[in-house]
This record gives structure tokens, C-alpha cells and sequence, in this order.
């Protein structure tokens, strides 16, 4: 004690230093220390759950991705259907398309070929009765002054009948 004594220590004031220090400490540890760690605690599990949820989301967003472009690459093998399937329908309407335009074309041709026969066929007519009236005008215009009107009118029923004779061989 001789060597504590030296040191001046006096034990009542060291003993409520110590009774001091103590209440001190418990209430930092029951009002500070303790809210302090279960906010920190709450924290530490709010961050472990967003990196959790982060970690979710970027799975999910991977396997949305890898759908993505399988269901991408399905639109496009279909797209790619429908416009071979679409070609190829084009192709065979224009196939037949062209056919009924080559028979309604040759429909056309035959039919303009009859009307055009018809149409020669009355026009040659017209043309005979238009060359019987004027070989009949000429006969009577040469005949006029050189025969009487019952010679004349014989001349000429006889000339326009050789005239009609040939026209009809």
C-alpha cells in the first residue's frame, strides 16, 4: 500500500469514478449503443435484401432477354414464312392471271377476226350494189342517145344482169 500510496490515490474517489464510468457506459450502451446497432442491423438487412432483389431482377432480366430474342427469332422465321408462302401465292395468282389474260386475249382476237369477216362481207356487198348502180348509170349514160327506151331499157336489164352474174361468182 506504501506503493499506492505514493501514487496518491485516494479509493473513495476512484470508487466513484469507477460507479461514474459505469452508469455512464450503460446508458450509452441502453440509449445510444443498442438503438444504433438494430438501426445499423435493419440496414445491413434492407441492404443483403436489395442486393438479393438486384440479383432477382437480373436473372429475371436475363431470362427476359433470352426470350426476347427466342421469341424474336420465331417472329422472324414466321415472317419469313408468311412472305415465301405470300411469294409463292403472288406467283401462282400472277400465273393464272396470265393464262385467263392469254385466253381472253385470244377470245378477243377470234371475235374481232368474225366481225371483221362480218363486216368485209358487207362491205363487199355494199360494194357490189354500189358498182351495179354505178356500172348501171354508165351503160345508161352511154347507151342514152344511140337506142330507143324499150332497146335501152333491155341493154340495160341485160348489162346489169352480166354485171350481177359476175359480181356473185
Amino acid at each position: 500500500m506504501d506503493t499506492l500510496a505514493q501514487f496518491h490515490i485516494q479509493w473513495i474517489q476512484l470508487a466513484a469514478q469507477l460507479f461514474n464510468f459505469l452508469v455512464i457506459a450503460w446508458i450509452i450502451n441502453r440509449f445510444l449503443l443498442r438503438p444504433l446497432m438494430a438501426n445499423m442491423k435493419t440496414r445491413r438487412e434492407k441492404i443483403a435484401q436489395g442486393l438479393a432483389d438486384a440479383e432477382k431482377a437480373r436473372v429475371a432480366l436475363e431470362d427476359a432477354a433470352r426470350g426476347r430474342e427466342k421469341v424474336l427469332q420465331q417472329a422472324s422465321a414466321e415472317a419469313y414464312t408468311l412472305l415465301q408462302n405470300a411469294r409463292a401465292e403472288a406467283e401462282r395468282l400472277r400465273t393464272a392471271e396470265l393464262a385467263r389474260a392469254a385466253k381472253d386475249a385470244e377470245r378477243l382476237i377470234a371475235d374481232a377476226r368474225g366481225v371483221m369477216a362480218l363486216e368485209r362481207a358487207e362491205m363487199e356487198k355494199a360494194v357490189q350494189v354500189l358498182s351495179l348502180q354505178l356500172s348501171g348509170r354508165i351503160l345508161e349514160t352511154a347507151v342514152e342517145g344511140l337506142f330507143s327506151d324499150e332497146e335501152k331499157a333491155r341493154i340495160l336489164s341485160r348489162g346489169l344482169e352480166r354485171i350481177g352474174s359476175i359480181g356473185r361468182s
